[in-house]
């Protein structure tokens, strides 16, 4: 059991940032905390209605190192990768992909929804992979609402999206000990977790959280010292988003949407999306080149 409860390590604001139209609020990379857990990139894309002819268009774009995991609250998004693999992501769907040495995708409307009115709300988050999975082959797995372990917690509506908590086990194949809980409380209502030795950190969708006198509003990144439990009350009826794992021994590499233990490997993959000898999305030519090289200033 963790000795101490709501310690809080830090607070991030989300930046905003443009992905294939909309904007998203960018949680993690952050200066100052890079990762929580395996967990080293969090997306939110809140609640947007879009008019006809507007709305997500990722092109094809490639990924190493890494799992995605997209949770869908809203909406409808079609996932497409250099696998084959071509999914609806309808609301409670979970998409796991897993680049691990190398797989390419893109995230854009169904064709049953371009051309109309409609709403998306999604998470996205990319999971770090463990030393010794980061040269896996690549993979994709589509987990339906369904599918998704739900269950009440004393005063807490849980759904346990990716990894071990609360004594229950989700159907998502994680790589390393991570949790992600998607928590729903009415106003008044308590929730508390203690993750042992993991990190744990949470995001406020709606409504508000009282820790310790200290009140929570929605997008704030919340992330606990590491050896801390949690115990929150709501404020208000609340949606937030608990997260964390066990943190690698290792430092990781970011660059673009490569994720690695070695930059090394970051440096071929970025050659290979250059040259198209990277695993290519059939049938999609359309894609999102490499970013410029940063200007030497040697």
């Amino acid at each position: 059991m963790s000795s101490t409860q709501n310690h809080i390590l830090m607070e991030i604001a989300p930046r905003l940032v443009s992905v294939g139209g909309p904007q998203v609020h960018r949680l993690i990379p952050y200066s100052k905390k890079r990762m929580v857990g395996p967990f080293i990139f969090f997306d939110y894309f809140p609640a947007t209605d879009f008019a006809a002819g507007d709305g997500l268009n990722v092109r094809p774009h490639p990924h190493i190192g890494l799992s995605t995991l997209s949770y869908l609250l809203e909406g409808k998004v079609l996932h497409h990768d250099s696998l084959g693999h071509k999914q609806v992501l309808t609301p409670g769907d979970v998409n796991w992909m897993t680049a691990g040495k190398g797989i390419s995708h893109s995230e854009k409307l169904p064709e049953n929804v371009i051309g109309k009115a409609h709403r998306l709300h999604l998470l996205q988050f990319w999971v770090a992979l463990p030393l010794s999975q980061e040269d896996r082959e690549p993979s994709f797995k589509h987990h339906p609402e369904s599918s998704i372990p739900r269950f009440k917690v004393d005063d807490a509506d849980v759904a346990l999206i990716a990894g071990e908590a609360l004594g229950r086990k989700s159907p998502v194949d994680v790589y390393s000990p991570l949790f992600f809980m998607d928590v729903k409380l009415n106003k008044g209502k308590t929730f508390s977790y203690d993750p042992g030795t993991q990190e744990l950190a949470f995001y406020i969708i709606k409504g508000s959280l009282d820790i310790d006198g200290k009140i929570i509003p929605p997008d704030d990144f919340v992330v606990l010292e590491q050896g801390s439990s949690l115990k929150v009350t709501a404020t208000e009826d609340t949606q937030v988003i608990v997260l964390g794992g066990e943190p690698f021994p290792e430092p990781r590499y970011i660059y673009w949407n490569y994720v690695s233990s070695s930059q090394e490997k970051i440096e071929e993959a970025k050659k290979q999306w250059r040259e198209l000898t990277f695993p290519q999305v059939p049938g999609e030519t359309d894609i999102i080149p490499l970013p410029p090289e940063p200007a030497n200033k040697g």
